[in-house]
């Protein structure tokens, strides 16, 4: 059985100090490259990141042209938007735009989805906050009691004079139903007083 060769000690002593040595060399010449390189990082909050074209990042709402049709909602697939409105059809006024960014994925759809371009992903991006429930963000104007009882106070003429449009639309229809009754009637009745020849 061979027995494992012993090396000299002194130049096993060498051998390690020159292996330090040259590891050592190795890391800091990385080290000293990126120490000397291009700067990958920067002092966030005092120095602005650019943004790039195309970034999804915190959504921009534009309440004077949103109709409330509630295409957003529908196309987000994690149901991260409530909306809230009062009335229906063009006469609407939007009471609650809410976005939970604890759920949002910037997916983008909800943009993609509304058809007048009230829902934008815009630059901003620091979406920081200390509690999940900050981030809840509310988007649409708050409105006071004033304003939705004016607006109710709208609705409620709108209905009235869409109800009296009906309501005289259908007396014409009867009306003209009568007549041609009346006129039918009234030839069939020639028709019975005229002798055949």
């Amino acid at each position: 059985m061979k027995t494992a060769e012993k090396k000299n000690p002194v130049a096993q002593y060498f051998a390690d100090i020159w292996a330090g040595i040259y590891t050592t060399y190795a890391g800091m010449k990385i080290t000293i490259e990126y120490f000397f390189g291009k700067k990958v990082t920067m002092r966030y909050p005092e120095e602005k990141p650019v943004i790039p074209p195309g970034h999804r990042g915190v959504h921009e709402y534009r309440e004077e042209k949103c109709t409330g049709c509630r295409a957003c909602v529908r196309a987000c697939p994690v149901d991260c938007i409530a909306i809230d409105l009062l009335g229906r059809g063009r006469d609407v006024m939007l009471l609650q735009f809410d976005i939970d960014y604890s759920r949002c994925l910037f997916c983008n759809l909800c943009a993609e989805a509304c058809p007048f371009g009230a829902v934008v992903l815009g630059e901003k991006y620091n979406l920081a906050c200390g509690a999940r429930e900050d981030c809840l963000r509310h988007f649409a104007r708050p409105k006071s009691q004033e304003e939705m009882d004016e607006f109710k106070a709208l609705l409620a003429r709108k209905e009235a004079e869409r109800k009296e449009a009906q309501a005289k639309k259908d007396a014409e229809r009867k009306a003209r139903e009568e007549a041609e009754r009346k006129a039918r009637e009234e030839a069939e009745r020639n028709a019975q007083e005229q002798p055949e020849p």
